[in-house]
């Protein structure tokens, strides 16, 4: 007697919109199993996309089966195993080798003599239906954003409306928002300050979800740097390498974002150090290797030195005080 194992999976994609669901798939397969004479040594249930390899409980399906605790899979179809052409040409392998003996779906059955074609055009209509979803989903993507809706997750400030499928404005989140814009276009404030600010009046982050405002930690520098510098706030956003003009109320002026922009360019600016020259610099050789001699400022005293650059020569001589080089001379 062959031994199947059940295999029911559903994702949250797209792809499983027309699918039934794991309590439908399970109850149709185990009344077909009953009435067919099927017996089912194992169910298993996985709620991951097929598009890409590397599901956990599928993988140890199939390796229970080359052990041969099983000979047969149930499942309501095909594509139900596999959407790529690496677990579908897995799939197909086994079956030829007779390490799976039987595949059997609510409406066909395969087995090891059968003609491998039919198989492997509906895994490839299956690879297909996605490769086709993913590119509808893209241009349905880019369609929004021109249509000035930004297609992804609202950033801080704002909430997506699930209902309508919009951004719409944080009322209260919005506020602090435009608060911070205005400390920081002030000059006086570092991004360590704003981050604290927002942290006194609850927008601080999450471990479960980005940009949110209740519990967790206060913003990082990065984080910061990115809101300040974020054209959604003025009513602009960048989408497929493209700035778009949104629908959504913006929190800001672009007169004021513009300000902030030049805060934050001034203060990226590397602090350099104001060298001072120094008048003896230049002048002078070293009596025993030859190299120039230079000088630096250390604990308030000007010292000269020799640069120590030569290649042959292990130059020995000491530091000397600008005070003491000046009496000598």
């Amino acid at each position: 007697m062959i031994n199947y194992f059940l295999y029911c999976r559903k994702s949250t994609d797209t792809e499983d919109m027309q699918v039934l669901s794991i309590a439908a798939q399970l109850s149709e397969l185990r009344s077909f199993a009953k009435h067919e004479g099927l017996h089912i040594k194992e169910t298993f249930i996985e709620k991951q996309s097929a598009k890409i390899p590397g599901r956990p409980i599928f993988t140890d399906m199939l390796s229970r089966i080359e052990k041969g605790e099983a000979q047969g899979i149930i499942c309501w179809k095909l594509d139900r195993l596999a959407r790529n052409p690496i677990d579908g040409g897995q799939i197909s392998w086994m079956l030829q080798r007779d390490t799976i003996q039987h595949i059997q779906t609510h409406d066909k059955s395969y087995l090891p003599t059968d003609n491998v074609l039919m198989m492997s055009v509906e895994f490839g209509m299956a690879n297909q239906y996605i490769l086709d979803l993913s590119q509808n989903t893209s241009r349905g993507l880019r369609e929004k954003a021109r249509q000035g809706i930004y297609p992804g997750q609202a950033p801080l400030g704002y909430m997506n409306d699930k209902r309508t499928k919009t951004i719409a404005l944080d009322r209260k989140q919005a506020k602090v928002i435009k608060q911070a814009f205005e400390l920081y276009a002030q000059n006086e404030s570092r991004l360590e300050d704003i981050s604290l600010f927002l942290a006194n009046n609850g927008v601080k982050t999450d471990p479960t979800r980005r940009w949110k405002s209740e519990g967790g930690n206060p913003l990082k520098k990065d984080q910061i740097s990115r809101l300040l510098s974020n054209p959604f706030y003025y009513g602009y956003f960048y989408y497929g390498g493209e700035i778009h003009e949104g629908k959504h109320e913006p929190i800001i002026t672009k007169k004021l974002f513009d300000k902030v922009q030049a805060v934050l360019k001034e203060r990226s600016k590397p602090q350099r150090a104001k060298i001072e020259p120094k008048a003896l610099c230049g002048l002078f050789q070293c009596g025993e290797c030859g190299m120039m001699v230079t000088c630096e400022y250390q604990k308030g005293h000007t010292y000269y030195r020799c640069s120590k650059k030569s290649k042959t020569v292990k130059c020995g001589q000491p530091y000397v005080r600008e005070e003491e080089l000046n009496r000598k001379l």
